[in-house]
């Protein structure tokens, strides 16, 4: 399988600037893209659609080198077999500007795009679901600004929603001082993405016992959390750490959460066909 939908040229509109570990990111979404987008052709009768909840500009560069990589929405626009609508979420109005000039280089696709924060325009993207569509949303912050109530919602839209989700728990919540600060019963932005405010009490005793791994804490937290909407469990072992290349320094976990088995098939081909040296096309 060749990697032919992952790199990029500049074309003079906004990039995002990016360490070279988002290639083994987006190597994996895409994998991931194409086997759902597949498999799932000739399986379900509803249609299939693709959401981005951060879909940003469309390409991104990495800063050591300069090697121009798509993004995950121009991912999913080039998978073979194209999902039959796609929902771009993206706050920053350049970014915007940026993806739908490069959406018109896929002549076709059913797209559309929506400005504003994701937490904020959930209603908007569920509206544009109908009840036979089977979705995949790609969920991508840049920190844990999602919310537990924005998930939830979207895991009621169409017939079914998996979720291939970044958690940026390494980057943001798992850095410095931040445990510290997070764990002030004054700063909601945990409470928000798990959607519980009791995961307080719960870390001081894994603190007590010897664990301190704030971020290994919180992914185990959310998918515990996924699994009060009726999703599958997802241990860490099935979840993928991406590291930087340089020092190996953890940075998120790529994970996927899914109400259905098959799904999981796909995940697990991707990580068999996968390794953090980027070995995942032949």
């Amino acid at each position: 399988m060749k990697n032919e939908t992952l790199f990029g040229d500049p074309d003079g509109r906004a990039m995002l600037d990016t360490g070279s570990y988002a290639e083994d990111k987006y190597a994996l979404v895409r994998l991931y893209c194409q086997l759902f987008s597949t498999g799932m052709k000739d399986k379900w009768r509803g249609k299939r659609t693709y959401v981005d909840m951060y879909a940003g500009p469309g390409k991104c560069q990495i800063k050591t080198g300069g090697k121009v990589l798509l993004g995950s929405p121009l991912i999913s626009l080039a998978v073979p077999d194209p999902f039959d609508s796609y929902i771009f979420c993206e706050k920053d109005p350049k970014s915007v500007d940026s993806l739908q000039s490069r959406i018109l280089s896929y002549p076709g696709r059913a797209v559309t795009v929506i400005q504003g924060d994701c937490n904020d325009r959930v209603d908007n993207i569920c509206s544009l679901i109908s009840r036979d569509n089977l979705v995949l949303c790609f969920v991508d912050p840049f920190d844990i600004g999602i919310h537990f109530d924005t998930i939830k919602q979207m895991s009621k839209a169409g017939y079914g929603v998996d979720f291939l989700f970044l958690l940026a728990f390494q980057m943001d919540a798992g850095r410095g001082d931040n445990p510290k600060h997070y764990a002030n019963p004054r700063n909601p932005k945990v409470d928000l993405m798990l959607g519980d405010s009791r995961w307080r009490s719960r870390w001081e005793a894994e603190q007590q016992s010897g664990h301190a791994d704030f971020a290994r804490f919180l992914a185990l937290e959310f998918a515990h959390a996924m699994e009060s909407l009726g999703y599958l469990n997802t241990p860490l072992h099935r979840m993928r750490k991406i590291k930087t290349l340089d020092k190996h320094v953890p940075l998120y976990y790529l994970a996927l959460f899914s109400k259905h088995k098959t799904a999981f098939k796909y995940w697990d081909e991707v990580l068999k066909y996968s390794t953090p040296q980027r070995g995942l096309f032949d």
